[in-house]
């Protein structure tokens, strides 16, 4: 009966097994697009700043009112894509942090079948030295009364 039980528990403990490592990959890939959408932000803003500079070389030179527009126009939207990729970092962030969350618990689940494992072992151990014991007791009697008669 015993058996039994530790076959469960072991099975339970290989089925948590699998959810860390799954939970693991999730969090490597979430921690990936996060990652990306940071670059994708910074080289959006570098884009920003290097436009920005270009702009400003063209003021000093002289800029007819179209070209001006034009040039406020396509950083209003390089603003917009930057914006939105804050919004897609946060996201990506939330994505990660509840990735890790679950990877925490299934690695305490993992965990608690771990000690359980442990606690039927030792108490299997106990029992066993304990039969062991009874054994060598019975022995030990069956060799007095022998050698006395």
């Amino acid at each position: 009966m015993a058996s039994a039980s530790s076959t469960a528990i072991n099975m339970l403990f290989d089925l948590a097994s699998e959810e860390v490592e799954l939970a693991t990959k999730h969090l490597v890939s979430a921690n990936q697009v996060l990652k990306d959408a940071q670059e994708k932000r910074a080289m959006l803003e570098d884009y920003k700043q290097d436009y920005i500079g270009h702009y400003q070389a063209k003021l000093t030179k002289g800029l007819g009112k179209e070209s001006h527009l034009n040039y406020q126009g396509f950083l209003q939207n390089l603003q917009q894509a930057i914006d939105g990729q804050a919004e897609v970092i946060i996201s990506a962030q939330y994505e990660s942090d509840k990735m890790r969350e679950n990877l925490q618990a299934a690695q305490r689940k993992k965990m608690s079948y771990e000690v359980l494992i442990k606690r039927a072992t030792k108490k299997a151990m106990k029992l066993e030295s304990k039969r062991d014991q009874k054994l060598m007791d019975e022995f030990a009697m069956r060799t007095k009364r022998t050698s006395t008669h």
